[in-house]
């Protein structure tokens, strides 16, 4: 990936076939049109397909040659993916680009999808793992490429399985920061089990940008957002480039985390970021996928990867040493918790 990279740097796209979700709008909006413009067949899968022409036209207007069709899809409803699917069979033999990035933000109160998801977890998860499976066999006759589109606030995700319906306490941004690391989860996961078929699948988030994904949150919510995007923000045709460099740059790997510098004093570029801490479990990866699974009713024709994390069995002595350091390394912490409580008070109550 080049340093001061820009959408002049894409390859010609002319023969590659591309599916965005959510294509019609914001991120997606540019996504599509950068693809189309250096060639590519796009298929923009879109809730409102009325919007979706209307977008088209804009399009256009820009760059007239373009060949990009509009097709309804609402990822919140797996009636609309399997038809969406079943739409893509029939038009093309095989699938360049697939790029999950549709989705919903902050729904100010608790609402379920026609399936009986929670509507975050439904829609920017469940929605687009249902999809990708059913487009997989297209995905591989091409060896393509997976771009799901997930957020920096992934890292405050948090998955409940016992409370998947947020049921006991719903939180919109909860909701919304647990189906982002969702995404990434399941791009990973994804990578691991796919890449021996020449499907690469990558995570990439695109900053903070004014787009009509938040439309639906609280005002409190939707005015700190705005105050955000003010001092962090990105356009969103600048928004789009991390996931226009993992569709079509072959160094990218599953193994890297694509998004956008955050820094107010610095130009905010595409970048490697660090993935959450929470996305690195292999573990919590794997019982996401299998309960997607189940819940979706899509099962990947992909055979199970050989995981690094087997039990590792002790003898009585690195049982004995493992122990000592586990000790060792909880009373470091215990000193470090009573000096910062002993400087907490000395400050509050000498000033």
């Amino acid at each position: 990936m080049r340093p001061n990279w820009t959408p002049d740097d894409l390859p010609n796209l002319r023969g590659k076939t591309a599916i965005v979700t959510g294509g019609n709008s914001g991120v997606g909006y540019y996504t599509a049109l950068e693809l189309a413009k250096h060639g590519a067949k796009v298929i923009i899968g879109s809730r409102d397909p009325k919007r979706g022409e209307e977008s088209i036209i804009k399009m256009k207007q820009t760059a007239p040659n373009i060949d990009i069709t509009v097709e309804p899809l609402n990822l919140a409803d797996l009636k609309s993916v399997r038809s969406f699917a079943d739409t893509i069979h029939g038009k093309v033999k095989g699938i360049d680009v697939l790029i999950n990035n549709a989705g919903v933000m902050a729904v100010p109160t608790r609402e379920l999808t026609a399936d009986g998801f929670e509507m975050h977890f439904g829609t920017n998860h469940l929605g687009h793992f249902a999809l990708t499976g059913l487009l997989l066999p297209l995905i591989e006759k091409n060896h393509g490429r997976i771009v799901t589109v997930s957020a920096q606030s992934a890292q405050m995700g948090d998955l409940d399985f016992s409370d998947l319906k947020m049921d006991r306490k719903y939180r919109p941004m909860a909701g919304y920061n647990r189906s982002k690391l969702s995404n990434i989860l399941f791009a990973r996961e994804l990578n691991r089990r796919a890449k021996k078929k020449g499907i690469t699948s990558i995570a990439v988030h695109p900053g903070t940008s004014p787009t009509g994904i938040g439309r639906n949150a609280p005002k409190g919510t939707k005015a700190f957002g705005l105050l955000l995007m003010k001092i962090f923000g990105t356009p969103p045709d600048q928004s789009s480039w991390p996931s226009l460099i993992a569709a079509t740059d072959s160094t990218i790997t599953g193994d890297i985390y694509l998004g956008l510098g955050m820094n107010p004093l610095k130009a905010k570029k595409p970048k490697y970021v660090d993935f959450p801490k929470k996305a690195l479990d292999v573990q919590l990866a794997e019982k996401l996928w299998l309960l997607s699974e189940k819940l979706t009713g899509v099962h990947y024709d992909l055979k199970k990867h050989f995981f690094a994390y087997r039990p590792v069995k002790m003898n009585r002595i690195t049982y004995a040493r493992s122990l000592r350091k586990r000790r060792k390394d909880s009373s470091i912490k215990k000193k470090v918790a009573y000096l910062a409580t002993f400087l907490f008070y000395r400050y509050k109550f000498l000033s």
